[in-house]
């Protein structure tokens, strides 16, 4: 039997990943303990509705919101990266905010938890609400960063 090369070898790892599994990834920091019981309310019926609110909240304030997975219009899946937050927005001057949306007594999920430290890793804001006052509070704490002419 002869031996492959080094370049054999990687040609045959890159085609049969599957043969090859990669080490696990260090465990995801653990969940916030921070958010509302399960009993409270944000006065939504769905994180759908919840974040139909964030977005008008938002955008009458003048951020621009990007909706990371609604569907598509024809009715078919939209696929993203497992664990993308819900929204990302943005205004000038260079403000922006992720942001993960979620009903009381829930948490985000470990591959949310995961993107969520890739971000803050990069220094870029991401923050998980259950509610519309504390997704105003942390555009409002991005406002504070920059001149007194930027509000939510």
């Amino acid at each position: 039997m002869t031996r492959m090369s080094e370049s054999e070898l990687r040609e045959y790892r890159r085609r049969h990943p599957h043969l090859f599994p990669e080490p696990p990834a260090p465990a995801p920091a653990p969940a916030p303990s921070a958010g509302l019981p399960a009993s409270a309310t944000n006065g939504y019926a769905s994180e759908a509705d919840f974040q139909d609110a964030v977005v008008r909240a938002l955008v009458e304030r003048g951020w621009t919101v990007w909706q990371m997975y609604r569907g598509s219009q024809r009715g078919g899946s939209v696929w993203a990266t497992k664990g993308i937050p819900d929204l990302f927005a943005f205004r000038a001057p260079g403000l922006l905010l992720w942001l993960e949306l979620k009903q009381p007594g829930n948490r985000p999920s470990p591959a949310q938890l995961e993107r969520h430290e890739e971000l803050r890793r990069a220094g870029l804001p991401i923050t998980v609400a259950w509610t519309l006052e504390q997704v105003l509070l942390a555009a409002r704490a991005l406002s504070l960063l920059v001149p007194d002419e930027v509000s939510p």
